[in-house]
């Protein structure tokens, strides 16, 4: 044999070894796309009915949204304004004034100053001071009207005194300051006193702690 017709022979031979592998080989079968894993969401419901976010099955779970509390503030009472509890323009001040009649001299009661409690801070105990225009000197008489929960409670005095005026207040409590004239005092500079009385609201009833001017002799 020569030399070309031993070439060809292996060449030959070569050819029929690699289709034969080929045969041989499993062929590759592509997977349908219907038969690909996806991940899947979940739908949850909460007990509000409220659908909550899709879940992914493979990733964290959404959280559920936070509720949301509302606080109601409580009503202001009858006869604030003003930003304030107590408003001495308001029409319970006036009806008020008005249940006290006359002064004891005929004259008519004049808002003199109120309790300046704001109405963030909360209310309690408020009061009116008015003063009677029926004398003409320094001798007029003064009341002190008691607020609570928007209703008139009643005067911190069981009748009209002069020379009042307010020594301090609180949300509970208010405090009075009486003086009164000696025997030989002119009408502007009273001797007498001082003496205070505190006044409180306790179940709807005024309590009054203190000392009041003595009787006129």
């Amino acid at each position: 044999m020569n030399r070309r017709a031993l070439y060809v022979s292996i060449t030959a031979a070569a050819m029929a070894c690699s289709l034969a592998a080929c045969n041989t080989a499993q062929p590759h079968t592509a997977t349908p796309s219907s038969e690909v894993n996806e991940p899947t969401a979940t739908i949850s419901t909460t007990a509000t009915g409220v659908d909550t976010a899709p879940q992914i099955a493979s990733g964290e779970p959404t959280p559920n949204p936070t509720a949301v509390t509302t606080t109601t503030q409580p009503a202001a009472p009858y006869g604030s304004g003003h930003g304030l509890c107590f408003d001495l323009n308001s029409r319970l001040a006036k009806d008020s004034m008005e249940s006290l009649g006359v002064d004891s001299n005929g004259g008519q009661w004049q808002v003199d100053g109120a309790s300046n409690h704001p109405l963030s801070g909360g209310c309690g105990l408020d009061w009116l001071k008015v003063d009677g225009s029926g004398f003409g000197d320094a001798t007029y008489t003064s009341r002190v009207l008691l607020f609570q929960g928007g209703a008139f409670v009643g005067t911190v005095e069981p009748h009209e005194y002069s020379y009042t005026s307010i020594a301090g207040d609180t949300l509970e409590s208010v405090t009075v300051k009486y003086r009164w004239l000696r025997s030989d005092d002119p009408f502007c500079c009273p001797q007498g006193g001082p003496t205070t009385v505190t006044a409180s609201v306790s179940n709807g009833s005024i309590v009054r702690d203190g000392q009041f001017p003595p009787p006129v002799k």
